[in-house]
């Protein structure tokens, strides 16, 4: 009887107020936005102490055509290592990691922007959902993040590379960023493989996802 009463009362305030529907899911799009700015702030907070953060003058990353797509807002910077490490051409430098935010208003506005980037992907190339490839030309380290209304991007260049590197890196963006229950994770090394290795769609389906 009571949640009866309760169901009642909701549908007379939105019989009343038909924008009270519209208003909820603004405040909905606002509180997804908001958050994910916090946890861009707390990832940073927590980097900081070891690499200095670079927003300005910074030349945009290959990642294809998912910067043509729609979205709400957009966060770009490159976090550099103050201390200096051998790179992979025999010489010590600072790393250089490059990180790219897109924020999308709905989860539909997000799954198109992904359905047209997968069209032309980094260096140009066609992915399908799902579906690995083992060699990738020119590719770079990255490691993509898919949530419902974001898209998280990491990507460095080759000469930074290794191993324990590039799986430390993925584990602390799935800390911040992710769910280990939902989010879809894109990994992408030195010319391939590319390889779905978290919550990948099922390659058959043709919904968006």
């Amino acid at each position: 009887m009571f949640k009866k009463s309760i169901f009642f009362f909701s549908l007379a305030l939105l019989l009343i107020n038909p924008n009270l529907s519209s208003a909820q899911e603004e405040g909905k799009k606002d509180a997804e936005g908001k958050e994910l700015r916090q946890d861009i702030d707390t990832f940073l907070g927590n980097q900081l102490e070891s690499h200095e953060k670079k927003s300005l003058n910074l030349r945009m990353r290959d990642i294809g055509s998912l910067e043509d797509e729609p979205y709400a807002w957009k966060e770009f910077f490159r976090l550099e290592t103050k201390d200096e490490y051998e790179n992979t051409l025999g010489y010590t430098t600072e790393r250089e990691y490059y990180f790219l935010f897109y924020h999308y208003e709905t989860v539909v506005d997000r799954q198109y922007a992904l359905k047209y980037w997968l069209e032309s992907f980094i260096e140009g190339e066609s992915i399908r959902p799902g579906r690995g490839k083992r060699t990738y030309d020119y590719a770079k380290p990255t490691i993509i993040l898919i949530n419902p209304t974001n898209i998280i991007i990491m990507n460095y260049d080759c000469k930074y590379y290794d191993d324990y590197d590039f799986d430390d890196w993925r584990d602390r963006m799935i800390k911040y960023f992710g769910d280990k229950n939902s989010t879809i994770v894109i990994e992408l090394k030195c010319d391939g493989p590319l390889e779905w290795t978290l919550n990948a769609p099922d390659p058959k389906s043709r919904e968006l996802f």
